[in-house]
């Protein structure tokens, strides 16, 4: 982009707000939730933990719980389409109830705590572990019940009587 087109940009106000987004708090959860899975997995990766039971089903049964997980964030976001790419407020005008959101609202995040989980338990990582429960999973509970509160406002009755018939995130404790 030229200065002259840079220049013109200084007069028109609304130039450049499609780049422009506010940190909010949905936004920063949003982040810090991100950033949360990736201090599990970086600590999952550097702190290896000796265990009583044997390597290799340590890692055989990190490897399946982690595709598991992964096989969920998939199909689950595959389920909500362009509706996932939002942040904390909801983007499709269409509430998702098909695939994994017939039994949970947040299958995403549930995937993605799998995911987590099964790369910290196949690296055998004991900080690893202790990072995606009282951390990671944590905040992503946070977030959901932010979202949560968007979908109230956006779906109303709607999203009442799906709120009566699933669970939260984890299936069925909560």
């Amino acid at each position: 982009m030229g200065r002259d087109a840079l220049r013109s940009n200084e007069h028109n106000p609304d130039a450049g707000n499609r780049v422009k987004h506010r940190m909010n708090r949905e936004n920063l959860v949003a982040l810090l939730h991100a950033l949360s899975g990736v201090a599990a997995m970086v600590v999952s990766l550097f702190t290896k933990t000796e265990l009583l039971i044997s390597v290799g089903f340590v890692k055989l049964a990190g490897l399946l719980i982690f595709s598991l997980g992964m096989l969920l964030f998939t199909f689950a976001a595959a389920c909500l389409g362009k509706g996932f790419l939002g942040n904390v407020q909801p983007m499709s005008d269409k509430l998702v109830t098909s695939g994994p959101y017939r039994l949970v609202r947040h299958p995403v995040y549930l995937g993605m705590a799998i995911s987590v989980f099964g790369l910290a338990l196949g690296m055998r990582s004991v900080w690893g572990l202790v990072a995606t429960l009282l951390w990671f999973v944590p905040v992503g509970i946070y977030r959901a019940r932010l979202e949560e509160r968007g979908m109230a406002h956006k779906f109303g009755a709607a999203w009442e009587e799906y709120v009566r018939r699933t669970y939260f995130m984890f299936p069925p404790v909560c």
